[in-house]
């Protein structure tokens, strides 16, 4: 299936390298320089590639049946989801209607919502579009946010991968629920301030590797240990 890629991160790479492999993807949307993760390794795909918000002619001018978004970080607007002949779709590692939006790797650690990954439909607002398929992941006590990226990355490739042959197969169905939806500005308000850094002074404390902080949690325990970088 004829597709343009919008994409960022190894997991957009990924993805597009998965599809040019099959022959299906016929052009690439890069972040611009300043925001780029992976965008060599993108760019040197066997597509033509533009820089947002640049492209919106040259890709509708290759009639893609699919437009996919893949980490995008940009809000995609009407005038680009009208390009493809088929749908518009989005890859989103979070288990939606749970974490739409920005850093869906942290917010289960925090508040306990469930993690996972979403393969949707594209609508004008972000990540609230029908759902084709999903997966969820298992978010473990000893994660981290780091660890949990990784496994809902890999999680979401291997969603991907199983739905894509058969996609057009797929029924939306609407999201259901609640859910939730976080910006990245709201990750300052998880940093230590106050009565925290009496927490932060007694994890420092118990820091003397192999030694730390020890917890239990679902009858398995585990070990904290700290570092701490000075930024001035």
């Amino acid at each position: 299936m004829r597709t343009v890629l919008l994409a960022n991160n190894r997991l957009g790479w990924q993805v597009g390298g998965y599809l040019a492999e099959r022959g299906d993807l016929v052009g690439v949307v890069l972040h611009p320089d300043d925001r780029r993760s992976f965008g060599d390794e993108l760019a040197a795909l066997d597509a033509p590639s533009w820089t947002w918000p640049d492209g919106r002619d040259e890709a509708a001018d290759l009639e893609p049946e699919c437009l996919l978004s893949v980490l995008f970080g940009f809000k995609v607007p009407p005038d680009w989801l009208g390009i493809p002949s088929w749908r518009a779709l989005n890859l989103h590692p979070g288990l939606l209607p749970w974490n739409g939006g920005a850093n869906p790797n942290v917010w289960p650690l925090v508040d306990g919502s469930p993690a996972g990954t979403t393969l949707q439909v594209m609508a004008t607002e972000i990540d609230a579009g029908d759902v084709l398929c999903q997966e969820p992941v298992e978010v473990r006590p000893d994660d981290t946010a780091e660890t949990l990226y990784r496994r809902l990355e890999e999680a979401s490739f291997e969603l991907f991968r199983s739905a894509w042959p058969t996609v057009r197969d797929l029924e939306p169905t609407p999201q259901a629920g609640e859910g939730s939806y976080h910006r990245t500005s709201e990750l300052a308000s998880l940093d230590p301030t106050g009565d925290d850094l009496a927490v932060v002074d007694r994890l420092r404390a118990r820091t003397f590797p192999p030694h730390g902080a020890e917890f239990e949690r679902d009858g398995h325990r585990y070990r904290i240990t700290v570092d701490i970088e000075p930024l001035d």
